[in-house]
Order: C-alpha cells, then structure tokens, then sequence
C-alpha cells in the first residue's frame, strides 16, 4: 500500500494492524484503550510566559474561552483547551490563541515535552546546557525557570532549526540564552567547573508522536531506532563528560522503542561509570501518571514481531548493546562481548529510575525520561570528566600549560560592549545594568545575565592537551547568538527593538514618560498627532527620536514605543498594537486597516 492510499484509510481500523501497535502490545499496554488515544489528536497545550506583568490577563483571557490549568503542573504554568491544536472552535478564539502565543504571553507546546525540564528541576544562579535545542520549548522553559540570573545554552547543529530557535528566542524576549551551533556529539567545553544541569532530548524516531504525526503509524519500523542508537549514545555521552560532579543530566526522547530509551540509558552506564541512575520524585508534576522504566525488553522484526535466540541475533541493525542487560548475561558467547555480570545487573536493578508516559494514562503523547547524576565521590577533582586528563603530568617534568592565542575575529564575533555605547543606551531609557553585561556586534547591542561574562567569557578553558584558551573568548563554543538583541543602531541612535521590550522593564530605574491611555487609544486607531498638539493635550516628552512610554491599564503599566518627531508615532507590529487593542475592548486591527 502505497503513503497516499495507506492515508486515505480509516486510521483506527488500520493502526491495530502496525509494528507500532504491535510495540504497544510487547509492552504489556491494553492496546485497544492505548489506541483509543493515539489516534486521536493531541488537546492544545501550553505554558504561560512566567515574568510578564499582564500574566493575570493572559489567564483571564484564556478561561473565556476554555482553559484550564493542567492539574499536574506546579504553579499553573501549563495549560490546556477544550480542543485539539488548530481546531479552536471559533474565529475569536483562535484570534486569542493565535496573538497571545505570537506575542510571547504562551508557548504552544505538548505537556509531555515538559517533563524533561521538571525532572532537571534547575535553579536560578545555574548554567545550563540543552543539547538538541531547536525549535526552542525546552530551551525557553529552562530560560524561564532559571531568570533572571541563570544561563542556558541551547546548541542546534542543523542551521535551518537554528532560525526557528532564533525566534522563539526572540518571541519571548528571552535575555539569559546563548545559541551555540556545533554538532551535539562533539559539542565545544564551557571553562571548568562544566555545566550544572543538561537535557539531551535526542533526535529519535518519534514512535510516540502518533497523535501529532500520523505518517508515523505508516512508516515506523524497529529497525529505525535501532538505527539511532549510536547517535543517541554520543550525544549523551557527550554531555555527561560535560557535566560537573554532583549535578544532572536528563536523557529524554519522544519514543515508545526501549531500544532509544531504557538500551540507550545502560549503554551510557557502561562507557561513563561515573553516572548514576536516580530515581525521579513526582513532586514536580504530583497527580501525572507514569510508568516505572522496562529492565528488560524484545528484540522485535520489522512487523513488530518478537525474535528469540538465533533469530534475535540475525535481526536487521541489530547490536550487542540493543539487547536488555539479562539478556546480554545469556547470550555474552553468541554476541561475542565481554560481559561484566554485576554491573549489567546493577543496570538492569536501577533502569525502574526512568519514566515512561503513555497515550492514554493522562490524554498526552508518549514519553520517555530519565535522570543520571554524575557520582562526586568518582571524580574528586570536582570538573567536568572533560577535564580530567587521561595521563597526569610527571611533576619534575617540567611542564607547564601554554596560554594559545585567541582565535581571529571575524564579522560574526560577539564581544563586551563598549562602556561609551552603554552609558549612552542607558542614559537614553533609563536604565540600570545591575547584574547584566552588554554585548555588541555589528550595528546591534545585547543584553545578557552578568553570568555569561563571569563563567564563560572571562575565565580560561583548558584544551584537550592541558593547555589554556585564555579569557575574552567564547572558544571552543561556536556562539551565533548571545543573549537578547535588546537595540539596534539606525542614524547613529540606539533604537530599542520591539522584541525587547519586556525585557527592558526589568532594567528600567527611573519612571518613563506617561502616555495616557485616551491618547494610545487614538493612536492605535491611526492618530499620529503634532508634537505641537501632543504637547498641549498630553506634556512634553523631552527626548527626540526613540522613546519608551507608559501607559496604565487595567493590567498593568503596558511599556509602548514610540518616535518622537514633528510628529508622535507608534514603532510596534501588529501583534502588538492588537494585544493593546483587546486590552482597551477594541476590535483588532483589519487587514484593510493594516
């Protein structure tokens, strides 16, 4: 059966008849009720932008037509609607849905995609790596958690992802991220001590995004994650030589295959000794229903099929590490392997630390996650594994680490901000750089957490061979992106962008000019007045050129900006005016209008 007709067919009748199904039933679920949800599409969810000062808005907005917080996440972060994504059930809530998530107010993202992120729990203060970033959910939600002060570095290798995690960035006018692009496995060090916290959400096969892809139901086949294995490995191998001691690492993937879960989980056991497996307190999402992690698992063929013996080892893709821990034990000669009995054990003793989520347990797509801490007592010199040296220097050798010579500049490299610029961007708006470092490249200006200066940019990185970068350089990361494009230079004056603004609000010290909430009214209605009349009605503002004003509302004190010229004239997108427009009980903007 070719794509088209496979989905011209009833999915329900079709799916019970899948290697997919057929997984679902080797392991252990009733597949009639699994299918009953799998098939069906998922309900919209998403989270609520935590720092905006409206967010008592956005929730009453939401409940008007629907919402309601999910009753598992902790302080009414996530939530959901009484439909399914795209299928709101009216032009005016899907204008709703379409504006709050296009100006930042929610995240459109699956509940189950949460879950890595409650389970790394970070904390404000901490640096935080997310391996396979894009299109920026995760990333976002740890930015979120660990505001103002803590740092995440999203990495994505692949450049056209790297654009969509640029401008969930920016939707959410998120200052404390760093995007790196380098290939996950071999992923640039951080300066000593390493990372306090990494989610490796590795690419995987998708088996358990049934409800968002249905192509899945037509084309998964076990072969598929076996064939992801290696790269799933690295990448997580990578970030536990990343980590420091003490501090988690989060393996996740939006699989139902334990060949991409639980055989992926031991196999990083195995190669970092250093790891633990922890167990995963359900205080952070208390009322979700998960499932213990498999100890053991089948080898299944192409139809889903299970395969014993012989056959087992004749399986397509088929490799030592692919088979349960038990099952290695026992078949150690036919795999030709060295097997260390207790440790495959230990492993298979520990692998209930992981977390499943099924379809059906709690109306959500499928999920797998598990927490691995790396053990202090074996690693004692208190760095990241990547900084141990594999030989120690004899030391009457003599030998001392040779400081390299930074790496040549180029028009993409990002520097500290010159204090001049600075002190003139502030000056202009206001504002106050505690606890904030400037960044400048080209014709725009950043802001970013003191802390990217403090543990990245200014301390010295050892090498491979022991010797130093030196500081004043972000090598060996490959930065594109570092914190928040917050002004750009236009005519020699630092105009702040729109994407900023909620930004801004946190580093503002002194009152901005008053715009009354009649005269914003007007304006957004296309009243462009001369400063002469706006003068007479409203006061003078005393600045020319960019100026950002405040109006109070209802809501709150919204920041709106403007340009001052022989005339006042709004500098906002559409998006923007119309989350005034509802804000003020005007109909939103038409497209004549526009």
């Amino acid at each position: 059966m070719s794509r088209g007709e496979w989905q011209d067919q009833d999915l329900l009748a079709v799916a019970k008849d899948t290697p997919l199904s057929h997984l679902a039933a080797n392991l252990g679920l009733n597949v009639d009720k699994w299918l009953a949800f799998a098939t069906e599409p998922l309900p919209e969810t998403f989270r609520i932008t935590p720092e905006r000062y409206d967010r008592e808005w956005t929730e009453s907005i939401l409940r008007s037509i629907g919402g309601q917080p999910l009753h598992w996440a902790p302080n009414d972060f996530a939530w959901q609607m009484p439909f399914a994504r795209g299928q709101a059930p009216d032009a005016n809530a899907k204008h709703i849905m379409a504006l709050l998530h296009e100006s930042g107010r929610i995240t459109r993202q699956e509940a189950a995609s949460m879950l890595p992120v409650l389970v790394l729990n970070p904390c404000s203060g901490e640096l935080i790596l997310d391996m396979c970033a894009a299109p920026g959910s995760k990333a976002t939600q740890i930015a979120e958690a660990i505001h103002p002060e803590g740092v995440v570095v999203a990495n994505e290798p692949a450049s056209g992802r790297v654009n969509m995690l640029v401008s969930n960035r920016g939707r959410l006018a998120i200052s404390n991220m760093l995007i790196n692009q380098q290939d996950g496995r071999h992923l640039g060090r951080i300066p000593p001590p390493g990372y306090d916290g990494i989610v490796a959400d590795v690419p995987c096969t998708g088996s358990a995004t049934s409800r968002k892809n249905r192509n899945v139901w037509w084309k998964w086949t076990p072969k598929d994650g076996r064939s992801l294995f290696n790269l799933q490995v690295e990448i997580a191998y990578r970030g536990a030589m990343l980590l420091r001691p003490g501090h988690d690492l989060v393996y996740s993937t939006c699989s139902m295959d334990p060949c991409e879960n639980e055989a992926v989980v031991a196999e990083l056991l195995r190669r970092a000794p250093w790891l633990e497996l922890v167990p995963i307190p359900n205080s952070s999402f208390e009322g979700l229903l998960v499932h213990d992690g498999l100890s053991t698992w089948d080898i299944l063929d192409q139809e889903g099929s299970v395969l014993s013996g012989s056959d087992a080892l004749s399986a397509p893709s088929i490799k030592p590490p692919h088979f349960a821990p038990n099952q290695r034990c026992e078949l150690a000669n036919e795999l030709e392997i060295e097997v260390d009995e207790h440790l495959e054990r230990s492993i298979a003793a520990n692998l209930s630390h992981c977390l499943r989520l099924y379809h059906h347990d709690n109306d959500t797509g499928g999920f797998f996650v598990a927490k691995l801490r790396h053990k202090p007592e074996s690693t004692p010199e208190g760095v990241a594994r990547s900084f141990v040296p594999k030989r120690y220097q004899n030391p009457d050798s003599g030998w001392v680490p040779q400081l390299l010579d930074l790496p040549p500049a180029n028009r993409h490299s990002i520097f500290p901000a010159p204090e001049s610029i600075v002190a003139e961007v502030q000056d202009r708006y206001g504002l106050d750089d505690a606890n904030w470092s400037w960044w400048h490249r080209g014709k725009r200006l950043n802001i970013a957490p003191q802390l990217v200066e403090d543990r990245v940019f200014n301390r010295q990185c050892p090498n491979k061979k022991g010797n130093l970068w030196p500081e004043g350089t972000f090598h060996p990361l490959k930065l594109i992106h570092v914190g928040l494009p917050a002004f750009t230079q236009k005519r020699k004056i630092w105009r702040s962008r729109q994407e900023s603004v909620p930004a801004l609000r946190a580093l503002m010290k002194t009152q901005p000019h008053t715009l009354e909430a009649d005269a914003l009214r007007r304006m957004l209605q296309g009243w462009a007045p001369l400063m002469e009349e706006y003068t007479e009605l409203y006061g003078q503002i005393e600045e020319n050129g960019p100026v950002l004003m405040g109006c109070q509302l209802p809501c709150g004190l919204a920041l709106v900006s403007g340009w001052v010229g022989a005339r006042l004239t709004l500098m906002m997108d559409r998006v923007g005016r119309n989350v005034l427009r509802m804000k003020l009980d005007m109909p939103p903007e038409s497209d004549e209008e526009e």
